[in-house]
């Protein structure tokens, strides 16, 4: 009898008790040997485990903290319906307009009525023969004053004693009356308080009339031809003309009364480049050259506006 190969050898399972491995039991006949080799069963083994084991249940998933919401009512677009055409204008938002305020009037005080204004406007100056030069501006101004207002020319009049008088009264301006001092210079004081009493008594002031004297007279520190004016008493600065007038006004009483109400305009004539006491004298009494005449003449239109704005200073006093 042929020996089996190897490869013909028989085997025998093994069946071990189910705490034992199992075994293929090998015979080679040729050697007369046995050997046993283990059944790889950790198949077996994984799937008896995993019937045996018993399976974790799936976890429920955790809860979720939950946020209860009032429920909002949807927004309702007040636009109108999108349209099949596109429109390539910018579209423009309303335009609120702010509440109104309502603004409470303003009561102003209670203006008092404007007062009626009596001027006098007096003149300073030298009679003849000495009424063209420089110390005599003043009548040459008062002069051109009557012309550029349309007053009555200057004339003699015993309505203010002295002196000549242009009354507006006669041609409805009232409140001009033009006074040209009769005096020399240096002692027309007296004459000029006459002429403001009786003036006063023709104008009593009262709550509805102002009156106010003004003065005209040369002006040596001023450039020929310019206005100066000065209220209230001030000092003359070497002016004798205005020096008697105020003296003769504080004799009186009135000038501290008078207030603003004492106007001063001064003309100016310039002055020599001398300062000495005769060199002055000799230049004030000196002819006014024809140049220096007609600047003064041409001051009459600035002294108007000048003397507008007073009256309307006082008209408000």
């Amino acid at each position: 009898m042929a020996d089996p190969s190897p490869s013909q050898a028989t085997h025998e399972q093994h069946n071990p008790s189910s705490s034992e491995a199992s075994y293929n039991q090998y015979h080679d006949p040729t050697q007369d040997l046995f050997w046993p080799e283990p059944v790889d069963d950790s198949a077996s083994n994984s799937s008896l485990l995993s019937q045996s084991e018993p399976q974790p249940q799936p976890q429920p998933p955790p809860l979720k903290h939950v946020v209860k919401r009032r429920p909002v009512k949807p927004l309702s677009s007040q636009s109108p319906p999108p349209s099949s055409v596109t429109n390539t204008e910018p579209v423009l938002s309303p335009i609120i307009p702010s509440p109104l305020r309502i603004r409470k009037p303003k009561v102003s005080s209670p203006q008092l009525p404007m007062r009626s204004v009596r001027l006098l406007i007096a003149s300073l100056g030298n009679p003849p023969p000495y009424h063209s030069t420089r110390h005599s501006a003043g009548h040459i101004l008062l002069k051109h004053l009557a012309a550029h207002l349309r007053l009555p020319p200057l004339a003699k009049s015993k309505l203010l004693g002295s002196g000549l008088v242009s009354a507006g009264a006669d041609v409805g301006r009232d409140e001009y009356t033009l006074w040209q001092s009769g005096s020399m210079m240096n002692v027309s004081g007296q004459g000029t308080l006459k002429a403001w009493k009786q003036f006063n008594s023709l104008h009593p002031a009262s709550d509805d009339t102002v009156t106010a004297l003004v003065i005209l007279h040369d002006e040596l520190e001023s450039s020929s031809g310019t206005i100066k004016l000065r209220r209230g008493e001030s000092s003359p600065k070497g002016h004798n003309g205005i020096k008697s007038v105020q003296s003769s006004l504080k004799s009186a009483g009135l000038l501290p009364a008078m207030g603003d109400r004492f106007i001063k305009i001064g003309i100016g004539i310039g002055r020599p480049l001398s300062r000495e006491k005769d060199d002055v004298s000799a230049w004030v009494l000196g002819q006014l050259t024809h140049v220096e005449k007609s600047k003064i003449e041409a001051a009459a239109e600035s002294l108007v506006a000048v003397m507008q704005s007073e009256i309307r200073r006082l008209e408000s006093s």
